[in-house]
């Protein structure tokens, strides 16, 4: 009798062994965390345009470098709840890369907020499904994706468009935004939406904080792919604090309005791309572009000429000229060995840099022309 007991008993405990397995292995096959990022590093020489403005430096002139965490879990019936956190890692120290996102405590000196560190890049929370993708915190806006698509460099390299971010004051508010809604819609006949909405700095208007709906955004962006033809185009709308006096106070709200539209076409091996983006009072300013890259086998080789204007009033038009070259060849899927160089040609009241993706080369004076080669390797895992 004893022995049947311990035998019952035994297989009484199997089963449930065998349940909890079971159970564990469907949740696990539902939802999960990834660590994913990109290192980033190379050796870069550059000239300011000056006498003495030589410089050797390490520098991350590729995809720049960073890490995030996201995840998933799937609730069934095609919805799922997703987030992401994605910090900006500075290669030559290991620490994390400062920001301005912080709205609510802007000052009028300190119109984007205080310079923080955290995750600079990407950190919201979202829900997707068959009808689109909802997500809440911080994120990049539609106008970001249609130069990230219009984009030969794809944002990385010298001469890619973030070149655009020296008109429009940096990529906050312009490029990603906090406090945000953001919302993709499904494909639909190679049609995609994009919209963003941001709180911007959720201020009362009360005491010396910004006025009420300061940094207030909305965006919207558009994607069609049909073969190897997409076509994109955002407009966007920010409501940007104005300060006077002295000391400086806020004192009303300014509409700024920002657009763009880009093409990029595939065919074979090669591919091309064009766009203009504008941007309008009170800074005034304009980039068009035209680049093409080529694929050989392992490697690839990249072109683009950029031409970025900005009217400031009671000055001269500032106009330069940015043109990137780079070329890389890929040791594995992950590893990448590249050489890149920029060069920004500026006219007499002309002060844009030469840009890669993590790192900046400025004209030593008014008027002169910078340029930058580096040598490097990434690693994405």
């Amino acid at each position: 009798m004893r022995e049947k007991y311990m035998n019952a008993r035994v297989g009484l405990m199997t089963c449930c062994v065998i349940i909890l397995a079971t159970t564990n292995t469907g949740v696990l096959a539902q939802s999960g965390v990834t660590l994913y990022g990109n290192v980033d590093g190379g050796v870069m020489f550059s000239d300011s345009g000056v006498s003495g403005g030589s410089l050797t430096s390490l520098a991350s002139a590729g995809f720049g470098s960073f890490w995030g965490l996201r995840g998933t879990e799937d609730l069934g019936r095609g919805y799922r709840t997703l987030f992401q956190l994605e910090s900006g890692i500075d290669i030559s120290t290991g620490s994390s890369i400062s920001f301005n996102g912080d709205y609510n405590s802007a000052t009028p000196t300190a119109p984007n907020g205080p310079t923080i560190t955290g995750f600079n890049r990407r950190a919201y929370i979202g829900l997707d499904s068959p009808y689109g993708m909802v997500q809440l915190g911080r994120d990049y806006t539609p106008l970001f994706y249609a130069a990230a698509a219009s984009d030969t460099m794809r944002l990385q390299y010298f001469g890619n468009l973030q070149a655009t971010l020296q008109i429009t004051g940096g990529v906050e508010r312009m490029a990603r935004v906090s406090n945000g809604i953001f919302y993709t819609s499904p494909v639909m006949g190679g049609l995609k939406i994009r919209a963003a909405y941001s709180f911007g700095s959720e201020s009362t208007g009360q005491g010396a904080g910004p006025p009420r709906n300061g940094n207030e955004f909305i965006g919207i962006g558009a994607e069609y792919v049909n073969g190897g033809l997409t076509v994109v185009g955002s407009v966007q709308r920010l409501k940007l604090p104005l300060t006077a006096g002295a000391p400086l106070v806020f004192t009303n709200l300014h509409r700024r309005e920002d657009a763009l539209i880009g093409i990029r076409y595939r065919t074979g091996n090669f591919t091309f791309t064009a766009g203009h983006f504008r941007i309008g009072s009170p800074i005034n300013g304009s980039n068009t572009w035209l680049g093409a890259s080529a694929i050989f086998g392992p490697s690839t080789l990249y072109l683009q000429v950029q031409q970025l204007k900005q009217k400031i009033p009671s000055l001269q038009d500032r106009h330069g000229t940015a043109v990137g070259i780079a070329f890389d060849y890929a040791l594995s899927r992950r590893t990448v060995l590249y050489a890149a160089y920029g060069i920004t040609s500026n006219n007499a009241t002309g002060r844009f840099a030469v840009i890669g993706s993590d790192v900046a080369v400025a004209p030593g004076a008014v008027g002169a022309t910078p340029r930058a080669v580096a040598f490097g390797v990434r690693h994405s895992f």
